[in-house]
């Protein structure tokens, strides 16, 4: 195999708690799975970003990282249900994810006009509802993409995976066996990514987006790698699919995750990054996470059709002037009240001359 991949196989499990000499100790954790330093620095995630486009056989997912980090070299590894294919994300994609999101105006009516506008309170808008492998350690495939190179790994026996990292000068902490076990245990395969030889790439702030695509029988996203993270976690997941999908298992078994957003996704009125990985109609539910106790996660995210697709968005606050055909409805009102005055003075007047010409001069 490959000197890069053993060496990117072993400090992605070391993001599970393994530990190196000359590596620091650092917030090396991000939602899907383990961001890895290089040597000598550190690395954290400030937030997360992924999309999941599930067609009921295949799940794409597109991930980008927001880094803090000193280094110029560095791994991660992601947890899959099977063997996947990588290529570059588009950054795009988040742009024209924002935009589908933008919030829609609560409009409150008023009748006398004052100063003032839009108290901005945002709130929320629900719609009506509508086989092991033989060896310890495989490497199933391996590429180059971008500035990355990319490799497919399958284990089934996390021991023997820790017997292989310690005869390469590693040492496994006790918590890491456990963590691997829950994905070994049931068949899955590892995605190692790291930074090509002679790569230039900045791995401090956005970096370029990943795209990972795997055949599926349910849509998940993993998060248990994650448990040994020091620092909280914030991570979104937008969740592209034929009807609006419910968290059915969230990251913390005691606390579940409620939707930020749900609506139907038109591929010709959103941006073509979006439009292009919908690929038609679909329905856009959006989970937002903050995990301030990473130690607390126990599951992956796992979604489910839900009951109806309601719609939901956020919402703000916009006033304005009740209108009758572009004119207020004050000035109608004003204007009709004035009339009757002035009808009711008129009639009143007609009224008291009539009297006097009907009354006849005394003699």
């Amino acid at each position: 195999m490959r000197r890069w991949v053993a060496k990117t196989l072993t400090l992605a499990l070391a993001a599970g708690g393994l530990q190196a000499v000359g590596v620091a100790d650092p917030a090396w954790a991000c939602g899907c799975g383990a961001m890895i330093p290089g040597s000598g620095g550190t690395m954290s995630v400030a937030r997360e970003q992924a999309v999941v486009r599930f067609d009921g056989t295949t799940e794409n997912v597109v991930m980008r990282f927001f880094t803090q980090s000193n280094v110029t070299d560095a791994a991660w590894v992601m947890p899959v249900p099977a063997q996947a294919t990588a290529k570059l994300g588009d950054q795009a994609l988040f742009s024209d994810l924002t935009d589908a999101e933008e919030p829609v105006a609560a409009v409150h009516h008023y009748f006398w006009p004052h100063i003032g506008g839009s108290s901005g309170n945002r709130g929320v808008y629900e719609g009506a509802p509508a086989a092991a492998p033989p060896s310890a350690v495989q490497v199933l495939s391996d590429q180059r993409i971008g500035e990355f190179e990319v490799a497919n790994l399958a284990s089934s026996d996390p021991k023997a995976l820790g017997d292989w990292l310690n005869q390469h000068s590693f040492t496994l902490k006790d918590s890491t066996a456990s963590r691997l076990a829950a994905y070994t245990s049931q068949g899955w395969k590892f995605v190692a990514v790291r930074l090509a030889s002679g790569s230039a790439a900045d791995l401090n702030g956005v970096l370029d987006p990943i795209s990972l695509s795997f055949p599926a029988k349910s849509a998940v996203y993993p998060m248990r790698l994650s448990a040994g993270a020091t620092t909280p976690q914030n991570v979104q997941v937008s969740v592209l699919a034929p009807h609006r999908m419910d968290a059915a298992s969230s990251p913390i078994a005691a606390e579940s995750t409620p939707s930020a957003f749900g609506d139907w996704i038109d591929p010709s009125k959103v941006g073509p990054a979006l439009a292009s990985l919908a690929a038609g109609r679909m329905f856009l539910t959006v989970y937002d996470g903050f995990f301030s106790e990473p130690s607390l996660i126990t599951q992956d995210y796992a979604f489910a059709p839900a009951s109806s697709d309601w719609v939901q968005h956020s919402t703000y606050d916009k006033e304005e002037l009740l209108t009758v055909l572009g004119i207020p409805v004050y000035l109608i009102v004003l204007l009709v009240l004035a009339a009757g005055a002035v009808l009711l003075v008129r009639w009143r007047w007609v009224s008291v001359r009539t009297r006097s010409r009907a009354t006849p001069a005394p003699r």
